[in-house]
């Protein structure tokens, strides 16, 4: 019996630190299978699906069928219900029950939009699709479970031909290069190896059969299975930034190409691209150049807020699914704690981080490493909060290619900030603005409505309030700076008295605009007030607030519910490409909260081609007098730059 010509160099015996157990072994094995069969230790949900990633690039466009046996991982409740119960009956009702369980908190996961919702689809098109059947072993004595500790598989070929190993290593990237692992191959072409192939095949045909001794096999409910099955998409799933991929539309993306050779050719600066031009996909296909021409040997993405921390590394999951060469995203957010294991082996690794905890993560990356690292600073004026210009001073520095993201880079009011990214990303190099994307078609053209009003004698007598405080400060030897008197004075006009009014009056005869809609107000308490005008015309909207479940912003992505209320919280980064408008109770005198605020809209929609976005603001004609001169108004600033902004049409030759 011949080796598959691929086959033929495998070794009896492999262990991380000398040997790439996924490129070497894993890989070529999975690539020439028609059948996998593997019984691979303790899982919980989120555990299996980590388990599962490297799977589903080697398989995609194949016919190999995986056949799994894993243990689910008892929490000490489990453990006692079933070393109680005597009765097997009711021991095998509530193994299904554990079982089903943990399956249904990945058919809940299949629903996320990003985090590890790419991978639960994987998970289910796989079952679907029949690529993955998987069953679940329990031992029979819970307080002695080594039974089940032995990981071991079998690869079926073509002709006959099979390997099969033990040892302790998964499939996951980080079990093949981050902790000590090790296993031993048998290969039915090699004389003397033949009869241990057969011994292992069989001794997991049994446990598959249910007659293996000590074990208890499982198999997932059919109820269980078809809800998975439901949640499964047609295809594996892909990249969920929109771009046309083929004829003359592809024409309308070439920024992307432009950004990218700009970047290359620098190294290092800022690429300032319209919220929805596709920053995310252009930093993806600077990241496949420099892995094709083999110089780059990990990377760190940083940001701002769960939300798009969640959606850079679902979109880099996505990423690597499709990679020729398999990459490890990392997290470090929120309840993710993974840059440790990183920072061991960063070659072939993307970490994503929030931008607060980098300055400890990056004392924890050797300086050696990051010579063939590159960094990408999403949202890049984030990175000139002070706290950040006291503590990354010079760090960026050992990275050989530095690269930053954002429509709108300048810091409004803060040259250190701003004089700190040039220093330590570089200038802006590549623009591609608001009015450029909308004339070429990139980002849908839209409709601006200016809501005039008034100030109330209340918010007048709340001005007055601020200037009072600004005399006591200069009384008091503490003047107040410049930015704080403005901004002290735009909270007034954000959460001005009678918008609530013009808005109700405004939804009477245009209650449509709440379809697909996100409601912007500077607080929880302003938003409070507008839900009983709102409840008058749609009870399909929710808050999304600090405090708010995650769920409201997903049942909005999901089309569940027609209206999000909300602050700061989803003004960056967010891809809803189905919004169609928003509305600005709260809108800053900077460009930059404007931009990516409208930004939501604009986003062309694959699913209505004709999409015309719709924009509504507040506007108050006059500024009030300072006493030393007067402050030009900010709304009439917004409303003469956005007047000009709608009027933009696409037009061929842009």
């Amino acid at each position: 019996m011949a080796a598959p010509a691929s086959l033929s160099a495998l070794k009896s015996h492999y262990r991380t630190g000398v040997d790439d157990l996924a490129g070497e072994f894993f890989g070529p094995c999975v690539q020439e299978a028609v059948l996998y069969r593997r019984a691979a230790g303790y899982f919980s949900s989120t555990a299996l699906l980590t388990w599962m990633d490297a799977l589903p690039r080697l398989v995609r466009g194949d016919d190999v069928q995986v056949l799994l046996i894993a243990a689910p991982e008892l929490n000490s409740q489990d453990k006692a219900v079933l070393q109680e119960l005597v009765a097997e009956e009711r021991r095998a009702e509530y193994r299904r029950m554990v079982v089903d369980r943990m399956l249904e908190e990945i058919v809940v996961l299949a629903e996320n939009p990003a985090d590890d919702g790419t991978r639960a689809r994987v998970f289910a098109w796989l079952v679907a699709n029949g690529r993955l059947d998987i069953r679940f072993a329990f031992p029979k004595h819970i307080e002695a479970p080594g039974i089940f500790h032995e990981k071991m598989g079998v690869f079926d070929f073509a002709d006959e031909a099979r390997v099969a190993f033990t040892g302790s290593a998964n499939e996951t990237l980080g079990g093949h290069r981050l902790n000590y692992e090790s296993i031993d191959v048998y290969r039915s072409w090699v004389a003397g190896d033949a009869e241990r192939v057969r011994t292992k095949a069989a001794q997991f045909d049994e446990a598959w059969e249910n007659d293996a001794e000590g074990l208890d096999v499982e198999r997932p409910s059919a109820e269980t299975v078809a809800r998975l099955r439901a949640r499964a998409p047609r295809k594996l799933p892909r990249s969920r930034v929109s771009q046309p991929t083929g004829g003359s539309e592809d024409r309308r993306w070439r920024h992307q190409e432009e950004a990218v050779k700009a970047f290359l050719e620098k190294r290092s600066g800022v690429l300032e691209m319209a919220t929805g031009t596709g920053k995310t996909r252009t930093t993806l296909k600077i990241l496949q150049r420099l892995i094709e021409s083999r110089e780059l040997q990990g990377a760190v993405v940083a940001t701002d807020g769960t939300d798009l921390l969640d959606q850079w590394a679902g979109e880099l999951d996505d990423w690597t699914l499709r990679s020729q060469r398999p990459w490890l995203v990392y997290r470090q957010y929120e309840r993710h704690r993974e840059v440790g294991e990183f920072a061991l082996g960063p070659e072939g690794g993307i970490l994503v981080i929030s931008r607060s905890q980098l300055p400890k993560a990056l004392r924890r990356i050797p300086q050696a490493a990051m010579g063939g690292m590159l960094v990408v600073h999403d949202e890049v004026h984030g990175l000139g909060v002070p706290s950040l210009v006291t503590s990354l001073k010079g760090k960026h520095l050992p990275f050989r290619w530095r690269l930053g993201l954002s429509a709108t880079p300048e810091r409004s009011y803060d040259e250190d900030g701003n004089r700190f990214i040039l220093e330590e990303i570089g200038p802006t190099i590549y623009e591609f603005p608001l009015e450029a994307a909308i004339a070429r078609g990139v980002l849908s053209e839209f409709d601006y409505v200016p809501l005039p009003y008034e100030l109330t004698d209340g918010d007048r007598k709340r001005i007055t309030g601020v200037y009072a405080r600004r005399a006591a400060r200069k009384r008091e030897g503490d003047p107040m700076s410049n930015e704080e008197f403005w901004n002290e004075l735009a909270k007034v006009y954000k959460t001005a008295e009678m918008k609530p009014q013009v808005f109700t009056e405004y939804l009477e005869e245009h209650a449509e605009l709440l379809r697909d809609c996100i409601i912007f107000v500077e607080t929880k308490e302003y938003g409070d007030g507008l839900l009983e005008s709102l409840h008058e015309h749609t009870t399909k909207y929710r808050t999304y607030y600090a405090e708010d479940d995650r769920e409201h912003l997903e049942q909005f992505a999901r089309k569940e519910i027609d209206c999000l209320i909300t602050c700061h919280r989803i003004s960056q980064g967010i891809d809803l490409r189905s919004l169609r408008t928003v509305v600005l109770f709260a809108s800053a005198r900077s460009k930059l909260e404007t931009i990516q605020r409208i930004g939501r809209c604009l986003r062309v929609d694959p699913d209505r081609p004709g999409k015309r976005a719709l924009v509504v603001d507040f506007v108050r004609d006059n500024g009030p007098s300072a006493g030393d001169g007067e402050i030009p108004s900010a709304d009439e600033e917004r409303r003469d730059w956005l007047t000009s902004l709608s009027r933009v049409r696409r037009t061929e030759n842009a």
